[in-house]
């Protein structure tokens, strides 16, 4: 395997090779919209019942407040980095190098969950529909080794597939939902899922971060920047119109969910195990196989677009040695950062098969993506925190009140509501544990920090400073 070999500071990612509709669509991809709602309708009917549009509303608003830091950053600073480029910017490499740790393994954890799920929802179609009998881990092992040789061809290549796959899942969903909006749904057609009144306070708290998890992937585009072409523009455009683009199919097809099984028979959805199938089978009729073929491209789109955007983040790291170097080689012929492909798809598939034989494959989903979540959580607060900081002592010329200031506070405020609601004490186990394994993280991220400034001291120098710009227009 050919590998390139020269100091860090030329070591890049082949430029220009995305165009801002590779970029916005493999970040509509990585969100993985079909796979949030089959996996996630349920909770949502039993916690807010018919309110659950009303509910994607408040996340996509909340949403939106984020995607603004991410542009705000991404026009000045383009970088596979990211948060982890905008953070070592902002308040240097010692919080950047921390930062590095806690949002790579949170993303590893996070996307070992949607692994997990592709095994199982392969396995359940296999059994249910062709009755042949697979373990779900042995098809998640051969899925995942599929993904890596799929990512490892390049980002050109895997983007195209992202991309394909979801227009079909899109497509998918957008066919049931126009099924069961022409049929009336089972009620009638009703503005009762907008009325906040459908469901308490607490209700929506409740599942407020489900929601915002559902959104999780918008900041694919922000890590595919050294891959685009022109990202000072075509970045910052990607993360918005990703944003309105899946909140409108959200709401779209949250609203005929809830109509197709009715506003008054809500609980029906609640009990359902799977409910965009009983909706497929009565709106569609023979068509139903189809909402199997989403759930399937929507998670193994999900998986690679993640990949590819998650992978450039650990490159990154690697590259600015914030973490161990080796994570920043490129693949000689492919440009492609391989030794990162192989440690995030490698460990995130280790965690979930280790959990896999306790527990079966929704439930790791579950585990798994609320765990990632927590430390995701934590770094968009800290980049909400430092875009004012950012903009104030680098680009003070350039300082706007209302989107540097006003709209990443009311993002980071936003962001409470979801935070405590996964770290409140007395929760079941194991969400007790979840609190406790993220600080766990955090401190070692912080021990991790100490080491490696000391044995590197020049990265404080140097931390931020490989960007995407180089053929910036």
């Amino acid at each position: 395997m050919q590998e390139r070999r020269f100091s860090m500071s030329q070591v890049t990612l082949k430029h220009g090779v995305l165009s801002f509709t590779d970029v916005m669509v493999s970040g509509l991809a990585n969100i993985g919209p079909a796979m949030s709602l089959f996996f996630g309708a349920a909770f949502l009917a039993e916690t807010v019942g018919k309110s659950i549009p009303f509910e994607v509303i408040l996340a996509g608003i909340a949403i939106l407040t984020l995607g603004n830091t991410m542009a705000q950053f991404s026009k000045s600073i383009p970088s596979a980095g990211s948060f982890v480029t905008f953070i070592s910017r902002t308040f240097g490499a010692g919080l950047g190098t921390a930062s590095a740790f806690v949002i790579v393994v949170g993303y590893i954890i996070a996307i070992s969950g949607v692994i997990a799920v592709l095994g199982g929802w392969v396995s359940a179609i296999l059994s249910r529909d062709l009755g042949v009998h697979v373990p779900w881990l042995v098809v998640m092992i051969l899925g995942s080794a599929g993904i890596t040789w799929l990512l490892l061809r390049g980002v050109k290549v895997s983007s195209f597939w992202a991309i394909v796959f979801f227009f079909f899942e899109a497509g998918v969903l957008l066919l049931l939902a126009g099924a069961i909006l022409i049929k009336g749904g089972a009620e009638g057609i009703s503005g009762m899922p907008f009325n906040p009144s459908g469901a308490s306070m607490e209700a929506l708290a409740t599942a407020f971060p489900l929601v915002v998890f559902m959104f999780v992937g918008w900041e694919n585009s922000g890590a595919l920047a050294e891959e685009t072409a022109n990202p000072r523009r075509n970045v910052p455009r990607a993360i918005f119109s990703t944003i309105f683009i899946v909140a409108a199919l959200f709401i779209v097809s949250s609203y005929a969910a809830v109509l197709g099984f009715g506003t008054g028979h809500i609980d029906l959805m609640a009990k359902d195990e799977a409910p965009f199938d009983t909706l497929g089978r009565q709106y569609l009729g023979p068509l139903r196989v189809l909402v199997d073929l989403a759930g399937l491209t929507s998670i193994v789109a999900t998986i690679v677009a993640a990949g590819n955007s998650q992978t450039r983040i650990l490159f990154h790291a690697g590259r600015e040695q914030l973490l161990p170097a080796v994570f920043g080689r490129v693949h000689g012929k492919n440009q492609t950062p391989h030794v990162a492909i192989y440690t995030y798809m490698g460990v995130a598939t280790g965690l979930a098969l280790l959990l896999g034989l306790e527990f079966d494959a929704n439930t790791c989903y579950g585990y798994l993506t609320t765990l990632g979540t927590i430390p995701l959580i934590l770094m968009y607060a800290l980049s909400n925190l430092a875009l004012p900081w950012y903009y104030l002592k680098v680009h003070r010329e350039q300082f706007g009140f209302i989107r540097h200031l006003v709209i990443p506070v009311i993002g980071l405020i936003i962001l409470v509501w979801p935070f405590w609601q996964l770290v409140q004490p007395n929760q079941e186990w194991p969400l007790n544990l979840f609190p406790w394994i993220t600080g766990g993280i955090v401190v070692a991220g912080i021990f991790w920090t100490r080491y490696r400034l000391k044995k590197h001291p020049q990265i404080a120098e140097k931390a931020g400073s490989i960007l995407a710009d180089s053929h910036d227009s």
